[in-house]
């Protein structure tokens, strides 16, 4: 696979394809997340993230708690011949108690800026627990792109929290939970035409969903006092609900039409506020228990907090983690039923939406063309418990409804 690090066309306004996270196959399981920084006359680095969960170390005791120690490397090759980039270091750690180093929330965060001129390179980013002396790697190729002639654009964005005073910390990772209220992307912003400082451009920052519609639209206007300042932008709304989403931002500056983006997960959030919460809870009523929607409705909107928390804190499978994977599972399903399956309403009203809510994707999908005497089938089925349900669009639009079997 090719990771694309191609600049964004100085006068199209087509996004620049984001840089996907690398991962190792085997323990250590770790991520790696790329970004390209630019100078004030556009000249690249490869930023390296990598991100190595304290569960995934062997930890032996030390006179003051429990230590760990791991090497990691990163190599950058250039494709054809020229100079290689990158290095090995180690990194050791102490913790206080052997609970500390398996907390799910601890990891190890390394970042490596490799400057480099513009080409294609072989990257290999590797971890060696020398406890354990246990390794793993991984890896993929990478193209720099030469922006000399470009006159003025922004690097590749990073994602982030940004306090009150406009600090911002880098989240490598782009998971965030409650913390997403101080969400902030940085970017910079390079500019090689002539001309005094300051100067002034117009942006758009957007969020969106994962239907691609924008939930948050800011026009703003931004002040730098050099070219390749870091910009930090933080949205006017950041009350997001479990989920993925991408962060946008988009500059036009004469003849140049910038948009870079990431994406990332909202993994822990409160419970939906205002006409989401009702919304919400007629498809909860597919997996819940008889009588816990019922009591869910009932509650008053200072209640709802506690309330929602109870109830998926009961279905949680990893309980001492800030990710509930059942939560975001059911949001997913919701949203994939919205957007794929017909009916007299939203899609998850369906019967299609009905079942793949309650018992997930099908583990096979038959279908069977319309006949004379027959409409258009859909089968599904379900291994383990095996399940068998025959869906018939009756009405040759799409809606298809059960005719055989049951959603429990």
């Amino acid at each position: 696979m090719m990771v694309g690090l191609a600049c964004l066309s100085a006068v199209a306004p087509a996004a620049r394809a984001e840089l996907p996270t690398l991962r190792s196959e085997q323990a250590p399981f770790f991520s790696t997340d790329l970004s390209v920084s630019r100078d004030g006359e556009g000249r690249p680095a490869l930023v390296v993230s990598i991100t190595l969960p304290y569960s995934e170390l062997q930890w032996v005791r030390a006179p003051r708690g429990y230590g760990a120690i791991v090497e990691l490397t990163v190599a950058l090759d250039p494709a054809r011949r020229g100079r290689s980039f990158g290095g090995t270091w180690q990194r050791e750690l102490l913790v206080p108690s052997y609970s500390a180093s398996r907390s799910p929330t601890a990891s190890l965060v390394e970042r490596d800026t490799l400057q480099m001129p513009p080409g294609r390179y072989d990257l290999r980013v590797a971890v060696h627990d020398l406890n354990s002396d246990i390794r793993s790697s991984a890896s993929d190729k990478v193209e720099i792109e030469d922006w000399s002639k470009i006159p003025v654009g922004f690097s590749d964005l990073e994602l982030g929290l940004a306090d009150s005073a406009g600090v911002f910390s880098v989240r490598p990772e782009r998971e965030f939970g409650r913390d997403v209220a101080t969400l902030a992307g940085r970017a910079v912003l390079f500019d090689r035409r002539p001309g005094s400082w300051p100067r002034r451009y117009s942006i758009v920052v957007r969020i969106r969903g994962e239907s691609g519609d924008a939930l948050v639209t800011d026009e703003r206007t931004i002040t730098l006092a050099a070219s390749g300042d870091p910009v930090v932008l933080r949205p006017s709304r950041t009350d997001l609900f479990v989920g993925p989403y991408v962060f946008a931002v988009e500059m036009i500056e004469g003849k140049s039409h910038w948009r870079v983006e990431r994406s990332f997960e909202v993994i822990e959030s409160g419970p939906p506020r205002g006409s989401e919460w009702d919304r919400m809870l007629e498809p909860l009523s597919y997996i819940a228990d008889p009588g816990e929607v019922d009591q869910l409705r009932k509650l008053a909107p200072a209640e709802r907090e506690a309330g929602w928390s109870a109830f998926w804190k009961r279905r949680d499978p990893t309980p001492e983690t800030p990710k509930n994977e059942a939560l975001i599972e059911f949001v997913r399903r919701v949203r994939y039923s919205e957007e794929h399956f017909q009916g007299f309403g939203p899609g998850w009203r369906s019967d299609m939406g009905r079942a793949y809510i309650r018992y997930g994707p099908p583990d096979q999908i038959e279908s069977r063309a319309a006949t004379a005497q027959s409409p258009q089938l859909e089968i599904w089925y379900y291994n383990q418990p095996y399940r068998r349900l025959v869906f018939a669009d009756r009405e040759g639009f799409g809606r298809f409804v059960l005719v055989s079997g049951a959603v429990d």
